[in-house]
């Protein structure tokens, strides 16, 4: 297949899913939640929704794996609301006694919800009706990864206050990006009773990071057609540059060099894999593995 019969194929594939991108944006903040990608599904979702969605995966995705939100029906009301049909599989008592309490229970595990959609900068998105009353947490939240073996979470913005919990290395944080310190972050802590703690944490042992749907901090506007350009030009010029110079390097130095195109290549690799991922998911909401 020629590049051009590629571009025509991926402008081919858009037409033909455009088609209600509401419903669709429903369909794919679920997928992405039944898998456990909830950086992913935050994508679609309100921004000011983000810290009911975070803590709704604290108290009740994380805890069960094999927790899903399988769609039934999608009823369009009007252009700014849709009636959804969910079957809630293998939900403990306690989610199912949160939608009881919400009045979105309707009989077995089946629940029902009005999703309403939001528009800013030109963009649409899904906003729900869970509110957990999560006033403790900051309206424009970031995520933080913590860098070292093990890091002290504080109750205070210094080494002199108390050690509440520590977590370790790849594990991440909430954290409020209004908050202004040059040494210290303030993040959100949920403990195992699914309570919610104010910690403060080295900001020179950890980062900070958009909620994003691209794990490289891509920005959240970069669309499918993007996308699939950025594709196109890794496969037929990135990939062609580094063979051909790892073919024809030679001479002093040429090992330091081959380490570091290789470097480079495992990056390409990382990246095209995304930008496979990512295409397959926004045109044909395939969820490949991370």
């Amino acid at each position: 297949m020629n590049i051009k019969n590629l571009i025509y194929l991926t402008l081919l594939s858009i037409v033909l899913v455009s088609c209600d991108s509401n419903e669709r944006n429903i369909k794919k903040s679920f997928n992405r939640l039944n898998s456990g990608e909830t950086s992913s599904a935050s994508k679609y979702i309100w921004p000011e929704d983000h810290k009911n969605l975070y803590t709704f995966e604290q108290r009740f995705l994380s805890k069960n794996g094999l927790l899903s939100f399988d769609i039934e029906t999608i009823e369009k009301l009007n252009d700014e609301s849709y009636k959804v049909t969910l079957n809630c599989s293998n939900g403990n008592e306690e989610l199912l006694t949160y939608f009881k309490t919400k009045g979105n229970f309707l009989s077995g595990t089946k629940i029902i919800d009005t999703i309403f959609v939001k528009k800013a900068n030109g963009k649409e998105y899904v906003t729900f009706d869970w509110d957990l009353n999560e006033k403790s947490i900051s309206d424009n939240i970031k995520l933080s990864s913590i860098l070292v073996e093990k890091l002290n979470l504080r109750s205070g913005p210094g080494k002199k206050f108390n050690v509440i919990s520590q977590l370790e290395n790849g594990d991440e944080l909430l954290i409020d990006d209004n908050y202004e310190n040059s040494n210290w972050r303030k993040g959100f802590y949920f403990e195992e009773n699914s309570s919610i703690k104010k910690v403060y944490f080295s900001s020179k042992l950890t980062d900070r990071k958009e909620i994003s749907f691209f794990t490289l901090n891509w920005a959240d506007s970069m669309g499918i057609i993007v996308i699939s350009i950025l594709g196109i030009i890794v496969l037929f010029v990135i990939y062609p540059l580094l063979f051909g110079a790892l073919f024809r390097m030679g001479g002093e130095g040429a090992g330091v060099f081959a380490i570091i195109l290789f470097v480079v290549l495992l990056v390409v690799v990382y990246f095209t894999y995304q930008i496979i991922e990512t295409a397959f998911f926004e045109l044909f909401i395939i969820n490949l593995p991370y």
